[in-house]
């Protein structure tokens, strides 16, 4: 079997999109970065419209991909839904970071709904790859390996992005 490339960057950008989602989440919950909140936010966002652009190079007629949305049980549409349902969270956290300025607080709740729904995805996207019919591939590993990507890459770029802010701020 060929490296289906496309599926590969969908897979990696989407899973770094949740981590650093969820790694600024987690910030929020501590009460830390808030200046790196909305560049986060940014990042995560480009990030998961990117992956969502390169799966559309996987698919010969990309257009037949609204023929996979009209089954529940379809990976393709458990994957849109998890995708969709990130993105209405990261507009709300958007809101609020704008609504509270420079002080850039998001409710507990909000916090602890993005880390769900980020880990969500992340198995949500693991798991559409369990086939029994790709030996390879029906395995745990999938989802362990995507979780691994988001627990890695997101913490990872969101200690990059204070570090850029703290270094690139004005000193006292």
């Amino acid at each position: 079997m060929e490296l289906q490339w496309p599926l590969i960057l969908f897979t990696t950008l989407l899973a770094w999109a949740a981590g650093v989602f969820g790694a600024q989440c987690l910030y929020a919950l501590r009460g830390q970065g808030t200046r790196a909140q909305m560049p986060a936010l940014i990042t995560s966002a480009v990030l998961l419209v990117v992956g969502g652009i390169a799966v559309f190079f996987h698919l010969e007629h990309w257009e037949r991909i609204f023929n996979g949305f009209g089954h529940l049980s379809s990976g393709i549409t458990q994957e849109l839904i998890a995708i969709v349902v990130l993105a209405v969270v990261m507009v709300v956290y958007f809101v609020y970071l704008r609504r509270g300025g420079d002080e850039a607080k998001v409710p507990t709740w909000l916090s602890i709904v993005g880390i769900v729904v980020a880990a969500i995805l992340v198995i949500v996207m693991g798991h559409s790859y369990m086939m029994a019919s790709l030996p390879a591939w029906d395995s745990v590993l999938q989802i362990a390996s995507l979780l691994g990507a988001a627990c890695g890459f997101g913490p990872a770029t969101m200690a990059l992005i204070c570090a850029c802010l703290l270094y690139t701020s004005p000193s006292p």
